[in-house]
């Protein structure tokens, strides 16, 4: 009874409150949970994964099976299983104690964009060819794959509704966009917006496959030669090569 006492005296609500708020929130993808089912997680899977999100946000870089059981109060050995079937799948990575999970949002990123290929086709959005579907591949998936490549790391959901925004509303075939990206490759430009102002550019010249493309440049550049031929300015040809696509689509 005396030690309730002495408790009385701090203001255990307001106490708890600041806590609960200075501990921090471990921040769980919506994604992960919607398609655990579909990528065959377990019930230990799943809270596994959510622990190492726990851990990483919470700046422990270097997790254990140990440090998952311990935390979770379960055998060691059901820890170990779990990790080792997520990384036969692909799921996470282990290296020198540190758990990298990049490889369930990649799979995660591949059904969302199924899904939403899916979606356009039941709505009529018939836009990719019989053979590819056939094959269930569709060159939107390929288009992720390749700009997520280029960039070096995964597109955002805004970049993702852009490239189908390109394809599905604009029409802007699969070639045509990824030659738009290998003229922003070159420039050392790695965002939409760049590449959007150089498909756009085409679309006014009534640009709409690469070859019509590379013809297009090689008169622009040929004009820009016999000009520079009849009017010279004191220029490098080293100069010329890196500015070769700042004209068309800066």
């Amino acid at each position: 009874m005396g030690k309730m006492k002495s408790i009385k005296k701090y203001h255990i609500p307001a106490l708890f409150g600041k806590e609960f708020f200075t501990e921090g929130f471990t921040i769980v993808p919506n994604l992960l949970l919607r398609y655990s089912t579909r990528l065959s997680l377990s019930a230990n899977d799943l809270l596994i994964l959510l622990l190492i999100l726990y851990f990483q946000q919470s700046g422990k870089k270097e997790v254990t099976g140990a440090d998952i059981a311990s935390f979770l109060g379960i055998p060691e050995k059901q820890v170990t299983c779990s990790l080792e079937s997520l990384q036969a799948r692909g799921f996470i990575a282990v290296d020198q104690g540190e758990i990298d999970i990049t490889g369930v949002f990649e799979k995660i990123a591949d059904y969302w964009a199924e899904e939403k290929v899916e979606k356009w086709q039941e709505t009529g959005g018939k836009i990719f060819p019989a053979r590819d579907r056939a094959r269930n591949s569709s060159p939107l998936v390929n288009l992720f794959n390749v700009f997520e490549q280029e960039f070096g790391r995964p597109l955002t959901p805004i970049e993702c509704e852009q490239i189908m925004h390109w394809c599905k509303d604009i029409g802007y075939s699969e070639e045509l966009v990824l030659e738009a990206l290998k003229r922003a490759v070159l420039r050392g430009v790695f965002n939409l917006t760049y590449i959007d102002r150089i498909l756009s550019r085409w679309a006014r010249n009534n640009l709409r496959t690469t070859q019509e493309v590379i013809q297009y440049e090689e008169k622009h550049f040929a004009q820009r030669k016999a000009k520079k031929e009849k009017f010279p300015q004191e220029s490098s040809r080293g100069k010329e090569k890196d500015e070769k696509y700042k004209d068309l689509y800066m």
